[in-house]
């Protein structure tokens, strides 16, 4: 087993230990190495009791700005509330967090299935330090550095913002970046966790933080003959619970955690915090320590869906996971889920390969047009599986689908009703983002998956 990276505790100022290093490469350096960044402030003042400046060391740069997951939404004043097939697409107001209230939630403007939060500059002092403070509400929130970024043009596409390619903080890089090189890919963005002031009556995200005992992150890569990308092998990141035992008597089940389109391996355990999701989840005993492993799903042959990755999945590498991780083999210990592109990998599992696992959760995707009404086959083979399907309310894709991809989960649960196949759901305020999706998972995990069969699957 070749085995690239640990994770090792993620802390918001930057590692002593590192200091000397960077130092020796550059005076810009050496000023990241120093900076807090981010640095979570409580203030018990409104609007939420906290705020969180991000500092960046460039005294080179002419102008530094921030993009931010944090423009929010005012559900009673919105359109309408949740999506549907004749208004498919709901505007939020765009708020900013200093005009944040209880009950308002991310949701990027304009509303779309891309990341369209908003973009701030940044200030610069004598020393060449770029700051930007800004009042946040509990909860994890991805954000990203642009730096001497050209202006948009005069007449911008819908949803079309800077023209930069943005950078992860450097005080606060992913897990998989040391000392100044990446195992796996480069992710260009960082998270800051923000804890709860009940004063402000904002939502106790408590179990989005970082872990008092965690468990380990690992990118490991694998056989796949026949792969493209890269060639005959593929890439993968496990995660092992807090206090993994290899050798305890009973084996770990399994959950394989898909990414969405556009992304990688990476995904859910940077932008997703999956690894603080579970690892607080597991210790303070709302789920049983599981083994996740996050596949790559890029790079595979072209196929009808999705089939290619189905069998790579089934033949190279669930064997390889079982081989050299202490996991059952039984597909009644597995899960599978995925959020818009992994959603429809799900969805793959559920339609073809429904013995392959025993517990499905679909986030924000929905069944292909053809999948429309289930054969009764399909009807007789999802008996006694456990499916769960969740999104987000003003999710554009949640009535309308995605073009001839899939016709989005709304008519995935109605389709599910109508074989008369027991389904659990869970609809959140939010779009198509990495908030609702945090959410998701942990109700997947603590609601359905590697728990026994509701009443009405009997």
């Amino acid at each position: 087993m070749r085995i690239l990276i640990d994770k090792t505790v993620v802390v918001w100022a930057a590692v002593a230990g590192l200091c000397a290093l960077f130092t020796a490469f550059s005076p810009a350096a050496a000023a990241e190495a120093t900076l807090r960044s981010p640095e979570v402030t409580h203030t018990g003042k409104a609007p939420t009791g906290y705020t969180v400046t991000f500092r960046y060391a460039n005294p080179a740069a002419k102008k530094v700005q921030i993009k931010g997951e944090w423009s929010f939404a005012r559900p009673g004043e919105l359109p309408q509330y949740a999506a549907t097939p004749d208004h498919p697409v709901i505007e939020g107001q765009g708020l900013l967090p200093k005009d944040w209230r209880p009950g308002d939630f991310p949701l990027q403007r304009p509303n779309s299935t891309g990341p369209n939060f908003p973009v701030a500059d940044m200030a610069k002092d004598k020393a060449g330090v770029w700051t930007y403070t800004t009042p946040l509400p509990s909860g994890t929130f991805t954000y990203a550095f642009m730096v001497d970024c050209p202006p948009p043009p005069p007449t911008p596409a819908p949803g079309q913002q800077q023209q930069c390619k943005p950078i992860s903080d450097p005080s606060n890089r992913p897990w998989n970046e040391r000392s100044g090189a990446a195992a796996g890919p480069v992710t260009p963005n960082s998270q800051v966790f923000v804890p709860s002031d009940p004063a402000f009556n904002t939502v106790d995200y408590w179990w989005q933080g970082p872990a008092k005992v965690q468990g380990k992150l690992a990118q490991v890569t694998y056989p796949s003959p026949g792969h493209v990308t890269p060639k005959d092998e593929n890439v993968l990141v496990v995660h092992t619970p807090p206090n993994y035992d290899p050798a305890r008597a009973k084996p770990y089940p399994t959950l394989y955690l898909s990414h969405g389109g556009g992304e990688n391996e990476m995904g859910w355990n940077t932008q997703g915090v999956m690894n603080n999701i579970l690892d607080n989840l597991i210790n303070t005993g709302e789920m049983q320590p599981i083994v996740v492993v996050m596949p790559s799903a890029g790079g595979a042959p072209q196929s009808a869906f999705n089939e290619a990755y189905d069998q790579d999945l089934i033949n190279n590498m669930i064997p390889y996971v079982e081989q050299h991780y202490h996991v059952s083999k039984s597909a009644m210990d597995r899960a599978f889920s995925g959020l818009s592109m992994g959603g429809m990998l799900t969805n793959s599992f559920i339609i073809k390969h429904p013995d392959v696992f025993q517990y499905f959760g679909m986030m924000s995707a929905g069944l292909p047009p053809a999948n429309g009404t289930l054969t009764p086959e399909q009807t007789a083979a999802l008996k006694g599986k456990s499916i769960w399907v969740g999104g987000g309310w003003q999710d554009v894709i949640h009535a309308a689908g995605f073009g001839a991809s899939h016709t989005g989960p709304a008519r995935e649960v109605s389709t599910f009703a109508k074989a008369g196949i027991p389904v659990t759901t869970n609809f959140v305020n939010g779009g198509h983002e990495w908030y609702v999706w945090r959410i998701l998972l942990r109700d997947f995990l603590t609601r359905v998956a590697f728990l026994p069969q509701t009443y009405a699957a009997w």
